[in-house]
């Protein structure tokens, strides 16, 4: 495996999607492609992507790293193009990537697909090893307990259209900041 290729930050973000940026009502056709459950008359996909833009403004530094099920399907790249140029360039990888972290092999993407999101990322934070890190995420289920603390946890109706959620999010990238510049000073 060529963990060599993995990229870092001092302060990393992992981005959830279906029900952070977007409502959780997504679904995947093999000819239409990704699309919004037509139950929810007026979403769209990406439709809360300006609230986080706004969100992390304040931290050019700030890493993203994409901690979907998009990562699989449509892929990495493709979903990246799906969001504004500033926001694209802050992605430094994802926690699923079929080349470099877990090969072709048909068994760990089963075996990826099978992990509870919260393990995903913390597998992905112990890889990285960011001095301090968040997710964003409409799933809490089997979060590692010792992790809740780096949890924003969305509403998947609501994602980031949520003030409650935006909020949250502001106070803990300050902490996180904060506590880089703690260890600095």
């Amino acid at each position: 495996m060529a963990y060599s290729r993995t990229r870092t930050a001092d302060v990393v973000l992992y981005l959830d999607l279906d029900g952070v940026v977007h409502h959780e009502a997504v679904y995947w056709h093999p000819r239409r492609g990704i699309y919004m459950h037509p139950h929810v008359k007026g979403r769209t996909l990406f439709e809360w992507v300006p609230y986080l833009e706004e969100a992390v403004l304040p931290y050019p530094d700030l890493a993203l790293v994409l901690s979907s099920s998009w990562c699989v399907r449509p892929g990495y790249g493709k979903t990246l193009k799906r969001f504004p140029l500033a926001l694209q360039q802050r992605f430094i990888g994802g926690t699923f990537h079929k080349l470099y972290h877990h090969g072709g092999d048909p068994m760990m993407l089963q075996s990826f697909r099978e992990t509870p999101r919260g393990l995903q990322i913390l597998h992905d934070v112990q890889r990285r090893r960011p001095r301090q890190w968040l997710a964003l995420d409409d799933d809490d289920y089997h979060w590692p307990a010792k992790s809740l603390g780096n949890l924003v946890l969305c509403d998947g109706e609501r994602g980031l259209s949520d003030p409650r959620v935006r909020e949250q999010l502001a106070l803990k990238l300050r902490r996180c900041y904060d506590a880089l510049d703690a260890n600095h000073g």
